[in-house]
């Protein structure tokens, strides 16, 4: 498929993919050129006829026009729940620090110990985007070991405390997974190729409207396919977490970090 060659083109390098997206479409538009000037130039272009292309050409690009704005908000939608999670994961975790230092407690203290280094973990996490194997490994063992002194506590002194730390704990894990799954959310596929073909068939119409014409108005309507280009790099830059500019900043996690002190055993 053309977009699974695209989004190989997307991995080595955006620039790269924008500049073959630029390529496609500037051809698109020169197909749709020569095919209304071979069409039309014995005869020449009736007023009617320019107009009814006109009136086409334009229903199109309002479509791609709404499909470029659907997939924009959608992207940005998975761009402002990723960051989201991670403030809500920022803050659980400090929750159950805090609660875990209200045990005032050996138990207590372990946990707030382990729980320094499971968000020291998860702002890794955050910063790679797409966790590895040893990333995701490493926050499980974390949680069993957290989760193994609280249940112990919990059954040992029945408590307010000792529930409300168990609450804390449960919701902070339960963020790990959502935040995982968050960063997994795209754009689906097959928006992204939709806005692709009508791209190429829009571009291709508006050459075609342009023949009948009888001028190609090289400037504009490449200035144009520029601005269509670069509002598919940006969908395509926040449906590849990690690996283009817009990136999702693991400052809440360190700022919860700072104020942790690693307690005295």
């Amino acid at each position: 498929m053309v977009t699974d060659w695209l989004g190989l083109l997307a991995d080595r390098s955006l620039l790269l993919l924008g500049a073959v997206l630029v390529v496609l479409l500037l051809a698109a538009k020169e197909v749709g050129y020569h095919a209304a000037r071979r069409w039309y130039e014995p005869q020449g272009v009736e007023e009617a006829v320019r107009t009814s292309v006109g009136v086409i050409n334009g229903g199109m690009l309002a479509l791609l026009a709404f499909l470029l704005a659907i997939s924009l908000s959608i992207a940005d939608r998975r761009y402002e729940d990723r960051r989201a999670v991670v403030l809500a994961e920022a803050n659980a975790i400090s929750t159950a620090w805090l609660r875990a230092g209200a045990l005032d407690s050996e138990a207590g203290r372990a946990m707030q110990r382990l729980l320094v280094d499971y968000t020291r973990i998860r702002i890794e996490a955050v910063k790679a985007s797409e966790a590895s194997a040893a990333v995701l490994e490493r926050t499980g063992d974390l949680q069993n070991e957290i989760w193994t002194i609280a249940g112990t506590v919990a059954r040992a002194a029945p408590n307010p405390i000792s529930a409300q730390l168990l609450a804390s704990l449960n919701e902070t894990f339960d963020l790990a997974l959502s935040e995982r799954r968050a960063f997994k959310s795209v754009v689906p596929t097959h928006i992204i190729r939709v806005l692709l073909w009508t791209s190429l068939f829009t571009v291709a119409a508006l050459g075609y409207y342009l023949g009948t014409l009888g001028s190609r108005q090289f400037a504009m309507s490449t200035l144009l396919i520029l601005m269509w280009t670069s509002a598919m790099m940006l969908i395509v830059d926040i449906n590849r977490t990690g690996q283009g500019l817009v990136e999702i900043s693991a400052d809440p996690l360190l700022w919860t970090l700072e104020p942790m002190r690693q307690p005295s055993p």
